[in-house]
């Protein structure tokens, strides 16, 4: 999971274990299927029709729950909450049937033979883990929808049928299955964890060394040919990028599922062969993008296979939590930054703001340890720790790997430790403990102890030993305040430029009299095309000592000159450079690390 940058998210935290969960297991079932319906008239009233059916041998009560979350959102949404008109019936008969808790219901059956339930489920959260439709799409999670037999395990087959319009696509993950719009899962993990688009959107895709990496977008018009381009071009280098370090990619067909609007969440979310994200519609040129696929890709091996004891196999029923976010998160975060570098998307430059970022967040967050920030985003912390295991994380892990290449002489990296993890605890059925990754951080720095690390560092509250250890590196770190010009508008951008969408009052737009509405052509002597001329615009314009700046807009059918004021505010930023005359092991260890090599 990528930070949000806004958050809409009602959030129910857990009060209690779910004893009623823990006291009753279901009879078995067998020849399970799903079907979900969302055709024009389900989506007109923001639903899905949701169906389950399968065969019981006998009477015995048959107990059923929908997760409490989507793994990879480490938030408790209680997806019960949605649901409206449940029903079961078995051969035109109905059942009875009765709540146990607010996640769970227990059916009775008359006899043996085929017990279908049914419900409708509203579809209208702004979150990229929760159901979502408009007049002619719909998208799901499985865990949204998908009922679960409580105590019998998740390893069980079971097929899905989509129900929709004969003119509209579905993509998803999962494995067709006979039918007409049939899928098919063989087991629960994998059944929840395949997203559905349902609708009209854009598709499109490419073979990127063998798989298939595929495009899906709402709306259909937000992927243009240049964008559908541009994001292939990234994703081939990043996915050659997170390959390399794992020497092989475990998905057949990888699936970027991506909504705009003006309302989002504004991040994304992994599966194990696809990411779900919300981009705003101003920011589809926006230059944080790469970053964020590569994030939620490297998920596709770091969490989506590669994950801590704690969370292996998954829970559905509450909250899982570990103490391993931030690396699962955090050394994610450090991942998205090297493949966007280590596959030429970006340059050092882009790479030494990424980790001043990591610097500048761990810095200004309260002095918390990483593994305690890491159990917290269940509960959403009031004390300033909420997601600080991202930044920390990242900055743990980069720090890791220049203590490692220092150790071995650039011959080992901590690309060497997530590779080793992967094939040595998820290759062989399990999650890792802190033994298995301290241990192989040890091995990969040819023996060194990280235990003194680990406990002041990780488990600690010790600042980082960021300047002494980037030394290694042939780097360092500074603060600077930047004194920079802002507007006070926010902006929406589309393929005819930037418009003006909402003015702060007292601002520097609004002296300058400019509208909702305007078209921003240039400010000052940079033009505007999208949201990255605006951090041309603050950086050309830093410290300037002028006292207004020519605005040219479009307003109708005009093009009019403004006079902007400048209006100049500080921002405290940590600036990240290389060392001049840094020694020769030095230079090989930070070009080791963007590059991806070793000696």
């Amino acid at each position: 999971m990528v930070r949000s940058l806004v958050s809409v998210t009602i959030v129910l935290a857990s009060a209690q274990p779910l004893f009623a969960q823990t006291l009753r297991t279901s009879a078995p079932i067998s020849d399970v299927r799903y079907e979900i319906t969302a055709d024009s008239s389900a989506v007109g009233r923001r639903q899905l029709g949701v169906s389950m059916s399968f065969h019981v041998s006998g009477t015995a009560p048959v107990v059923l729950a929908l997760p409490a979350w989507s793994p990879g959102h480490y938030v408790l949404l209680w997806f019960a909450r949605r649901v409206s008109q449940f029903s079961a019936e078995s051969n035109g008969t109905q059942l009875p049937w009765r709540k146990l808790d607010y996640q769970t219901w227990e059916i009775t059956p008359r006899s043996a033979g085929t017990v279908r339930v049914s419900f409708r489920y509203l579809a209208d959260a702004v979150d990229r883990a929760v159901a979502w439709t408009a007049p002619n799409f719909a998208f799901f999670n499985g865990t949204n929808v998908f009922l679960y037999p409580i105590g019998r395990g998740f390893d069980w087959p079971a097929q899905v049928a989509i129900r929709t319009e004969p003119s509209w696509r579905i993509a998803t993950g999962m494995d067709a299955a006979p039918g007409t719009n049939s899928f098919r899962a063989s087991n629960y993990h994998d059944l929840t964890d395949h997203p559905f688009y349902v609708g009209r959107f854009a598709f499109d895709s490419t073979l990127v060394a063998g798989k298939w990496i595929r495009l899906a977008f709402y709306p259909a018009v937000s992927l243009t040919t240049a964008r559908r381009d541009r994001t292939f071009g990234w994703l081939q280098k990043i996915f050659t990028a997170h390959t390399a370090v794992f020497r092989e990619a475990p998905f057949r067909n990888y699936t970027v599922f991506q909504r705009s609007d003006t309302l989002v969440n504004g991040g994304g979310l992994e599966h194990q062969a696809s990411q779900v994200d919300e981009v705003h519609v101003s920011q589809l040129d926006a230059g944080y993008l790469p970053g964020l696929y590569s994030h939620e890709a490297f998920h596709a091996w770091n969490v989506k296979r590669l994950r801590p004891a704690d969370m292996v196999p998954y829970r559905y029923d509450d909250a899982q939590p570990t103490t391993w976010l931030w690396v699962s998160e955090g050394v994610t975060d450090y991942y998205g930054e090297l493949g966007t570098i280590r596959g030429g998307i970006t340059d050092s430059l882009a790479f030494f703001n990424g980790i001043g970022g990591f610097i500048a967040q761990t810095a200004g967050a309260p002095g918390i340890a990483a593994s305690d920030a890491s159990l917290s985003p269940w509960i959403s912390p009031t004390d300033g720790s909420g997601g600080l295991y991202y930044p920390k994380g990242a900055l743990i892990g980069f720090l890791l790997d220049i203590l490692i290449r220092d150790a071995s002489d650039n011959r080992s990296s901590l690309d060497h430790v997530m590779r080793s993890l992967y094939n040595n605890t998820y290759k062989r059925g399990r999650g890792f403990t802190s033994a298995d990754w301290w241990g192989e951080v040890g091995r990969a720095a040819g023996g060194r102890s990280f235990t003194d690390f680990a406990r002041r560092y990780v488990d600690g509250r010790e600042p980082l030993p960021t300047d002494s250890v980037m030394r290694l590196a042939g780097l360092q770190s500074r603060s600077d305040t930047l004194r920079e010009p802002r507007l006070g508008i926010s902006t929406a951008t589309d393929s005819s430029g930037v418009s003006v969408t909402g003015i702060s009052a007292g601002g520097a737009a609004s002296a300058a009299g400019l509208r909702v509405g305007d078209r921003i052509i240039s400010l000052g002597d940079v033009n505007i095309t999208n949201d990255d001329s605006f951090d041309t615009f603050r950086q050309k314009y830093s410290a300037t000592a002028l006292t207004t700046l020519p605005v040219v807009i479009r307003r109708g059918a005009e093009t009019i000159t403004l006079q902007l004021p400048v209006r100049l505010f500080s921002r405290v930023v940590t600036v990240v450079t290389s060392i001049p005359g840094a020694s020769e092991k030095a230079v090989r260890i930070r070009n080791g690390i963007m590059k991806g090599t070793t000696q």
